[in-house]
């Protein structure tokens, strides 16, 4: 997976280089010549973003089981889920990304972009586990540490009037784990409207707006490795399989973006209430 998306990366790197050696003749975006004698200021086409994630939020867990067989001393009792209950509702997690971003403006209102890179985090509930219909384990940590290649694709649309603009994000990725069992799907779309201006001969933007996402994940692995039973109590093909999704789809956010020149920017966007992340990114335009 990883030489495959560090292959991915270097074509599309060079297809950025290639297809911007000449900006004057290159075909995008498309009716851009249009909207630039309608006196709009259209940014270069093609983008490379080196992009820092981290966020902190609540999730729902919509299942968890155990399976796998338990043994007390030398008898054996069988199917675990028999004797042990696991309740608990909610759980928090914390991811980091490191992510890059290719994309190109393919018409003057619309940008197209890829995404892949890294993710780790934890996910982390407090959880009552009863053993053989008595309590065993009461307020207990169950955390699970988590990393993984993350890829996935969007779009932006985006409009604006004078100095006034709005956009609409949309993109899909999905991070395959190569520590624990599983996998974490999101679904994000982040409408915005900001305002555009100039500071000290920089082109600068500011913006409200607010995100929504879904996310589902399942994390599968080997109980042994978050539980710790006593000596007498064995569970040695033990497995578990948890089942998280967002708890608060939407959340609101604040950006700031300031053009170092026309081909460096910077990005940050910070999103708070129930749901809190932190965003940087620093990007490249040819």
């Amino acid at each position: 997976m990883r030489k495959s998306l560090l292959l991915i990366s270097v074509f599309l790197l060079n297809s950025v280089l290639l297809l911007s050696s000449d900006e004057d003749k290159t075909l995008f975006p498309i009716f851009k010549e249009e909207a630039i004698k309608r006196g709009y200021e259209l940014p270069k086409p093609y983008g490379i973003n080196f992009i820092f994630v981290n966020m902190k939020q609540n999730v729902d867990i919509n299942s968890l089981n155990l399976t796998g067989n338990l043994s007390v001393g030398k008898l054996n009792l069988g199917e675990l889920s028999n004797f042990i209950s696991v309740k608990s509702t909610t759980a928090k997690t914390s991811n980091t990304n490191t992510l890059v971003k290719a994309d190109l403006w393919v018409f003057p209102f619309l940008n197209l972009y890829g995404v892949f890179g890294k993710t780790k985090g934890n996910s982390s509930a407090i959880v009552d586990i009863n053993l053989l219909n008595k309590p065993f384990l009461k307020n207990y940590n169950f955390t699970l540490k988590y990393e993984g290649i993350t890829y996935g694709a969007g779009a932006v649309i985006a409009g604006g009037y004078k100095n006034f603009f709005s956009v609409v994000d949309f993109n899909y990725t999905t991070t395959k784990l190569d520590i624990i069992d599983g996998n974490i799907s999101a679904l994000i779309i982040s409408p915005k409207f900001g305002y555009n201006f100039d500071f000290h001969n920089t082109r600068n933007s500011f913006w409200i707006g607010a995100m929504y996402q879904n996310i589902s994940q399942t994390l599968k692995g080997d109980i042994n490795n978050v539980i710790t039973f006593p000596k007498n109590i064995r569970v040695p093909n033990g497995k578990f399989e948890v089942k998280e999704s967002t708890s608060s789809p939407w959340n609101p956010s604040i950006g700031f973006r300031t053009e170092i020149n026309k081909s460096l920017e910077f990005t940050s966007e910070l999103s708070f209430g129930k749901r809190k992340s932190i965003i940087f990114s620093f990007g490249y335009r040819m």
